[in-house]
């Protein structure tokens, strides 16, 4: 079972995220590293999202993306308004709190990336991110 890719992968994704937490803790942003993909998804888009649309890109429950918004809503870094059109839709833009705070943990991300592949040659990380791709495609089906 320790060597099955779900136990392999689930160390690795807790490892991460416990550092990346860490990471956020001292810079003194308060956000967690498990939200942080709702706010990058949210800063590359160009347009005002609905939580459907996040959940769908992230392939989370809605429920689950809902709190979150909520919680990020609550600290300032999104702001949260009626859809025009359609009024039973909330859309979700950054505040400027959530793109400096985004700015930052790209930053932090980009850091933590190069601080871990800098123990692989160059063809070891196209190797490995090929094999992460690959795995990803092959769950998928």
């Amino acid at each position: 079972m320790k060597n099955s890719l779900q136990f392999k992968l689930g160390v690795v994704t807790k490892i991460v995220f416990k550092k990346m937490n860490a990471q956020l803790v001292q810079e003194g942003i308060p956000v967690l590293a498990e939200q942080l993909p709702i706010l990058m998804v949210v800063y590359f888009q160009e347009h005002a999202m609905t939580q459907q649309d996040i959940a769908n890109v992230l392939q989370k429950d809605k429920a689950g993306i809902q709190r979150s918004v909520q919680t990020l809503h609550k600290d300032g870094f999104l702001k949260i308004e009626s859809d025009i059109e359609d009024k039973r839709k909330n859309l979700v833009t950054l505040t400027p709190s959530g793109k400096f705070v985004c700015e930052r943990i790209q930053a932090l991300v980009i850091a933590f990336d190069n601080r871990v592949m800098e123990h692989f040659t160059e063809e070891e990380r196209k190797t490995f991110m090929g094999y992460l791709d690959r795995v990803a495609a092959i769950a998928e089906k």
